[in-house]
């Protein structure tokens, strides 16, 4: 049996792709189930609804990165229940850095094709505040890009741009305003008992995925399943100098400037000197100045058909 949690309103003009969806499997006599998303949270108390009854087989993720989040934030781990995730947004950087398929039937045809299961990471994050400690399956990050989300999703641009199929361009839009307008901040990171203070920095991530921000490619190297994070942190670069390296984010090479760290840990510690958005897979949760990020030991079952390599 497959249990369909699908989020209806991650894009517009989605909401045939259900019916799509329900054709394919019905066609290929597949046992199927949909539980649709209303509001905020709801993929987070199906998911978990799923898991504790024990009636689950597969489930099924059909919606954005943030219908992504919510349903990692519903998984009882460790499980026997598998996951997986299909194409329903604007952006859909989980699933492309799983190496899936952006086309919803695709996707579906690879996954019921795949007989194989493996592991992949929960990335977590305690704030130290009243959000507690929170998931994510691909991203998180404070800072530039943080800020970035934070506006796009409260703004009506996103929106707009869903209605004319050009969801992706209200981060471009945004990433470009905020260059510009985002204050810098010193951060100390801790990580296996030695700390390190940087000053004048921009953004950092905390990556199981490659890819975030509807398709820039953030930590080229990131596994999604090593067990371990791909830290981003860029730091002591001028605005103007920023623009030249938005376009290098697309492919991966701004990894290469002297200004930009990369690090692989399995957890890290960040203090800032100011409170700054945090974001966990695109969604802004809180403004924070205090994080432990960390991989969780226990991974989630997903179909072997992207993208990975093994611990």
């Amino acid at each position: 049996m497959i249990h369909i949690v699908i989020n209806e309103h991650a894009k517009a003009g989605r909401r045939s792709q259900l019916e799509k969806l329900s054709e394919f499997l019905s066609v290929r006599a597949v046992a199927y189930t949909v539980h649709r998303t209303e509001k905020p949270g709801d993929a987070t108390r199906i998911v978990r609804r799923l898991c504790e009854s024990g009636e689950a087989g597969d489930i099924w993720i059909v919606g954005g990165d943030g219908t992504i989040n919510e349903a990692v934030n519903g998984l009882v781990l460790p499980s026997d229940v598998h996951i997986a995730v299909l194409p329903g947004g604007s952006g859909n950087d989980y699933v492309k850095s799983l190496g899936l398929p952006g086309d919803l039937l695709a996707c579906a045809k690879k996954l019921l094709e795949t007989a194989e299961y493996r592991g992949y990471d929960v990335g977590s994050v305690d704030t130290f505040e009243e959000q507690g400690t929170v998931r994510f399956a691909g991203s998180c990050g404070i800072g530039y890009d943080a800020k970035v989300c934070h506006e796009v999703d409260n703004s009506l641009l996103k929106k707009i741009l869903n209605k004319l199929h050009l969801g992706k361009l209200a981060y471009f839009i945004v990433a470009f305003r905020q260059v510009f307008a985002n204050p810098r901040f010193q951060a100390t990171i801790v990580e296996n008992g030695m700390s390190r203070t940087y000053t004048d920095v921009i953004f950092l991530c905390f990556m199981n995925s490659r890819y975030e921000g509807g398709g820039l490619l953030m930590a080229p190297d990131a596994s999604p399943c090593d067990g371990k994070l791909s830290v981003v942190l860029a730091h002591g670069i001028r605005p103007l100098r920023v623009l030249t390296m938005l376009p290098k984010l697309l492919r991966g090479t701004h990894v290469k400037h002297r200004n930009v760290t990369v690090l692989s840990c399995e957890s890290i510690e960040v203090i800032t000197d100011q409170k700054q958005y945090l974001h966990t897979d695109g969604d802004v949760q809180c403004m924070t100045r205090h994080i432990r990020v960390s991989c969780l030991p226990d991974q989630m079952s997903m179909p072997a058909c992207g993208m990975s390599s093994g611990r």
